[in-house]
């Protein structure tokens, strides 16, 4: 791939699993995990920057092959092979560790994290139904999330569906209209979710903020963030490995432990797994995904609409 094909979205992603990392190494260690802006923490943060970027790409795939069962077998591809491996290898290292769980640390969950992978298959599942109904997915996608945003807000508070799919839509709308990218659009989008979040609507604020800051770099070539990509995805690895990584640090190094002394284990351990599982399985996955043969054969390789290069793990 081509320095002009690169793009930054893949350190972008590896930002956002540091985000999550850092901040749960607080929590899972009986600290305060602080607030970054309202009630966002660091790690809550770099979750939004995760909807955003998967609205984007996750479009950017459906525009590029708008076929029902090629996408949901990319989906599942994308996710699934590494979950499967993750699991049961987490819950052996426990049990060869002896730990038997973790009812002494300050958090008990084996693996926390993975509790926002279901509302981010739903929101691949709102799009491939928008995308079958209608030519214009994003569209449908943003208004139906936006209604439901609201409407679960008035009710009994805004849903984690409605939260989370408020920024994959807001991605989606910026993959689907290329005008929306540009600096203007971007800068009054800055303006006004300042102004949303001065107001207290922090939640809508920052989903006028975020997707569209991450989009705007992440469509750039950056000499040093576009290189990433030359050692692989490692963003997913890193979100599924280090809460268990941390957990298992803290039950053998107690929460007592500092927390850098800590977080000096949990990261290279965490980054050696998630190596592993894109070189060993995320990657050998993605060489199963459907339509590789049919878009080579169909002028592979093109820009895709709006003049983005398509991302490799679409």
């Amino acid at each position: 791939m081509t320095h002009a094909q690169r793009n930054n979205f893949d350190a972008l992603r590896v930002v956002g699993a540091f985000m999550v990392l850092i901040s749960h190494q607080f929590a899972l260690s009986g600290r305060r995990e602080s607030s970054v802006i309202g009630e966002h923490s660091l790690g809550n943060l770099g979750v939004l920057i995760f909807f955003s970027i998967s609205g984007y790409l996750v479009t950017s795939s459906w525009l590029n092959d708008p076929s029902v069962p090629r996408f949901a077998a990319r989906r599942a591809l994308r996710m699934a092979p590494a979950l499967c491996v993750a699991i049961p290898l987490t819950l052996a290292v426990i049990a060869v560790l002896g730990l038997r769980g973790f009812p002494g640390n300050p958090r008990h969950l084996t693996n926390g994290s993975l509790w926002t992978i279901p509302y981010e298959v739903y929101c691949y599942a709102l799009l491939l139904v928008a995308g079958a109904a209608t030519q214009r997915p994003a569209i449908v996608l943003a208004v139906g999330i936006l209604g439901y945003f609201v409407l679960s807000g008035l009710q009994s508070g805004t849903s984690f569906l409605a939260y989370f799919g408020l920024y994959f839509a807001a991605g989606s709308l910026l993959r689907f209209f290329p005008y929306l990218r540009k600096a203007l659009p971007t800068l009054l989008f800055l303006v006004l979710g300042y102004a949303l979040a001065s107001i207290g609507q922090t939640r809508l604020g920052l989903a006028f903020v975020v997707p569209s800051l991450t989009v705007a770099i992440g469509v750039q070539s950056w000499p040093g963030l576009r290189d990433i990509s030359k050692i692989g995805d490692l963003s997913y690895g890193i979100y599924i490995y280090a809460w268990p990584v941390q957990q298992i640090g803290v039950a053998l190094m107690g929460p007592q432990t500092p927390y850098l002394e800590l977080l000096a284990v949990t990261v290279p351990v965490t980054l050696a797994l998630a190596a592993a599982s894109w070189h060993l399985v995320e990657k050998n996955a993605l060489r199963l995904k459907p339509g590789r043969r049919w878009k080579a054969l169909h002028g592979a390789g093109q820009a895709s609409p709006g003049g983005q290069a398509t991302d490799p793990l679409d």
